[in-house]
């Protein structure tokens, strides 16, 4: 009992090292941890994040985006292209896709508004 309560309490406080169930999004998540660290690696971050959120819903302007975008994944490393390519298959409500999420809004998070 005393072990469940730790653990709920430990989940509810956040941790900075959020663990997957699945390998890949473990390994995702220590590769955009490691973006997190390096400045110029947020910088390339941001500008791919910008260029996504521009693109927006409209498809245009996504396809003109997408090789722009493509570029910052590479830029960023085989460790982030791998990472970034893991999450598009998780079902929208699992742990490993909330740890995902929570990995790259702590991203987002160093990007200036």
């Amino acid at each position: 009992m005393r072990r469940s309560f730790v653990l709920g309490i430990a989940c509810c406080l956040g941790g900075s090292a959020v663990l997957a169930a699945d390998p890949k999004i473990d390994a995702a998540i220590k590769a955009f941890a490691a973006v997190e660290a390096d400045p110029a690696k947020v910088a390339i971050y941001c500008q791919m994040s910008k260029a996504a959120e521009e693109a927006g819903d409209d498809e245009s302007k996504q396809t003109a985006a997408e090789a722009k975008i493509d570029g910052y994944i590479k830029q960023l490393g085989p460790e982030f292209e791998k990472g970034w390519n893991a999450g598009g298959d998780l079902p929208e409500d699992s742990p490993d896709n909330q740890a995902f999420d929570a990995a790259l809004e702590k991203l987002d998070d160093k990007c200036p508004d």
